[in-house]
């Protein structure tokens, strides 16, 4: 499976959701930014890719089970992602509930949209029930009814960039980790559904070819 988390706008939980995908289904992990925060010798496998370069490089274009983690450079849309929409089975595009981040969403997904129909929006770190109905009506208005996914805020990113990523993998009922344990299993069923959904609409894709 290989797939792509994309968003024009920083800041809306790109990286820490598409992290913690790799790190839970044991995926290869590529991005083109440096991320100086994480011990990269916890992840299966970590790439940097220079963002000189125009295109992902062959050898990792290959990797059967991966998540690319790219976002724009320099106001611009670094012409990788056009590549990776083109070789990934799905592109997930991770937003918060504001307006600005709801915009960069819809430019986001009319981007990869000329590239890939396999996107999938996840809203993303919302406390109030309202927010995410607005959020979520919006989006399936502006965008004809696209796959949308959600979670709720957590301090589960933040544990792990103070606790690591072993840390992160042994989560357990014990002493106050409890709700982190089930906010851990909210995650868990998250990534299980972006690969759901990648896998049966590519298999609705083929059949219909």
């Amino acid at each position: 499976m290989r797939i792509m988390y994309f968003s024009i706008k920083g800041g809306v939980g790109k990286t820490s959701l598409s992290l913690n995908h790799a790190i839970e289904k044991s995926y290869a992990y590529v991005t083109n930014d440096i991320l100086s925060n994480i011990d990269e010798t916890q992840l299966y496998e970590y790439h940097e890719i220079a963002k000189r370069k125009k295109r992902i490089p062959q050898k990792l274009t290959h990797l059967k089970d991966v998540i690319f983690d790219f976002g724009a450079m320099y106001e611009t849309i670094d012409p990788k992602v056009t590549h990776g929409a083109r070789i990934c089975d799905g592109v997930v595009i991770p937003t918060f509930t504001d307006e600005r981040s709801l915009e960069a969403t819809i430019e986001s997904y009319s981007f990869i949209k000329q590239h890939t129909d396999n996107i999938i929006i996840v809203i993303n770190n919302y406390t109030k029930e309202k927010k995410y109905d607005y959020a979520y009506k919006l989006l399936n208005e502006a965008l004809d009814n696209p796959v949308i996914l959600q979670v709720r805020t957590t301090t589960l990113f933040e544990r792990v960039a103070k606790d690591g990523i072993e840390w992160f993998k042994n989560i357990n009922h014990a002493k106050g980790e409890y709700q982190l344990s089930k906010t851990k299993e909210v995650h868990q069923q998250l990534y299980n559904e972006i690969n759901y959904f990648t896998g049966t609409r590519n298999e609705i894709i083929a059949n219909i070819v």
